[in-house]
């Protein structure tokens, strides 16, 4: 994999990382989206904040692991962040689950299960399958003497 390419799957895991965190407060609000900074006292019970906090948590790791690829592209890093992402994006996928975090909007009709949720779910999938791809399709840069 060459260099360019490298970076280029980089600013792709990095654009795919800042969305996960900007939806829940920016693109479709939940319900408690004032009170989602991290420096924030308030310690609601509705579970859709404690959806938005876990999506913006995991959306900040994977802006992480594409900015140690941005500036550390060899392939063990690679390979290694691939599957960081891989681990990351199913995380992202779960935590948007009935099952894991309960309901987290009362009604069907909620910004919350009409976009956030949606959104989510896409970006968990675009996640998964680019750290596969990394993953799989590392190879090492030739260098010839």
């Amino acid at each position: 994999m060459k260099l360019r390419t490298s970076r280029i799957i980089a600013t792709i895991v990095v654009v795919l990382g800042v969305s996960a965190a900007i939806v829940p407060k920016y693109i479709f609000p939940i319900c408690e989206s004032s009170n989602l900074s991290l420096l924030s006292s308030y310690q609601p019970m509705m579970r859709c904040f404690w959806f938005a906090r876990g999506e913006i948590i995991l959306g900040g790791l994977v802006v992480l692991a594409g900015l140690v690829l941005l500036f550390r592209p060899s392939p063990d890093t690679r390979f290694s962040i691939g599957l960081l992402l891989a681990g990351l994006g199913l995380g992202i996928v779960l935590v948007s689950l009935t099952q894991v975090i309960g309901s987290t909007c009362g009604h069907a009709n909620s910004i919350c299960k009409t976009g956030t949720i949606p959104a989510e779910r896409i970006i968990g999938v675009f996640v998964v399958i680019v750290g596969l791809l990394l993953a799989i399709f590392t190879g090492k840069i030739k260098t010839e003497k």
